[in-house]
């Protein structure tokens, strides 16, 4: 009888401490905060990954070019990987190994999607296209998540108003890429590389929240990492790929990539966890204005073009759209 008792007493505090975190989280001002800070990280990945391809040499007129991306890839994320680890056992104070078979499978499955096709389409797109139409074209990921969200999961529902803000916003994303004029015609090694790392991060998105009801948010994203940023790094080794680093501000880059990715998807991560994917995808919707300002300011790219202000805020209107809640006596949507 102390036995079970003292168990009930432990599975009593469990779900005390669940339902604590849960309320945690699911304060607005916690999610929201959360929200931008990896919205801020994420937006300015795209022009530190292309100052990150000049301090580390990666010549794109070489053959073993793509190569060298990938083996830049695996870098940044396998050092994302050991930083996300380390710091949940020096904040949790837990095995970080998975502990089970499932749990195991859950990070090969994560990885595939989320780091290995997500990351090696991006670094190769964004090599060849420039840090703003990169930026704009990777917030298609926050439509396409909201639409996969509503065919695996119940209480994701696609209503009027989500079905137009993904209109809206996909239609400020195609305004960049498809007007006449300057050097932004579409190209399948640039943008379309993008487009299909967007495809994969909405793929993970919806993965990451299932996978999450039984696996560590924060341990999920580090193994997933690691085991993916390995996998780009040998494929990026097997294939002649090379980095050369100039001087300490490469390394201080890779550094600043790895811990953007370490920090924006553990927050991220743990959120899909106690909200729904369709609330949180859509203000991924705003990385491209992060994006765009950060390639402004740090590669002097143009972005006071017409096509590129009306895409910004066609993709923002989605944005809203999206989140709209009619009014209704029951407050649903």
């Amino acid at each position: 009888m102390g036995k079970i008792a003292q168990k009930s007493n432990k599975s009593g505090f469990q779900l005390r401490q669940d339902a604590s975190k849960a309320e945690f989280w699911q304060k607005p001002v916690v999610w929201l905060t959360c929200t931008f800070i990896c919205i801020f990280l994420w937006g300015t990945a795209f022009p530190a990954v292309k100052t990150g391809y000049d301090l580390f040499q990666i010549d794109q007129s070489v053959d073993n070019s793509i190569a060298s991306l990938l083996l830049f890839a695996g870098m940044r994320f396998s050092l994302a990987g050991l930083l996300t680890i380390v710091f949940t056992v020096v904040s949790e104070k837990r095995n970080p190994l998975p502990q089970n078979s499932r749990q195991i499978r859950a990070v090969l499955i994560l990885a595939i999607p989320q780091t290995i096709l997500q990351y090696g389409f991006f670094f190769v797109g964004l090599a060849n296209t420039s840090g703003t139409i990169g930026s704009i074209l990777a917030s298609t990921s926050s439509f396409i998540a909201v639409i996969l969200a509503s065919f695996f999961f119940k209480d994701e529902k696609l209503t009027n108003y989500v079905v137009l803000g993904c209109v809206v916003g996909f239609a400020g994303v195609v305004t960049i890429d498809f007007q006449a004029g300057d050097n932004l015609g579409f190209s399948m090694i640039g943008d379309g590389m993008m487009l299909l790392s967007s495809v994969a991060s909405a793929i993970a998105t919806n993965l990451s929240k299932k996978l999450t009801e039984f696996s560590h948010p924060r341990l999920l994203s580090g193994w997933n990492f690691l085991v993916g940023g390995i996998v780009l790094m040998s494929v990026g080794k097997g294939f002649n790929g090379e980095v050369r680093p100039i001087n300490i501000s490469a390394w201080l880059i890779l550094l600043y990539l790895a811990f953007l990715s370490a920090t924006a998807f553990s927050l991220w991560t743990t959120m899909l966890k106690y909200h729904e994917v369709a609330k949180l995808s859509v203000f991924k919707s705003l990385i491209p204005v992060v994006g765009a300002v950060g390639s402004a300011l740090i590669l002097k790219e143009n972005i006071l073009q017409p096509r590129i202000i009306i895409a910004l805020i066609l993709v923002v209107l989605g944005i809203f759209l999206v989140n709209y809640k009619k009014p209704s006596a029951g407050g649903e949507r």
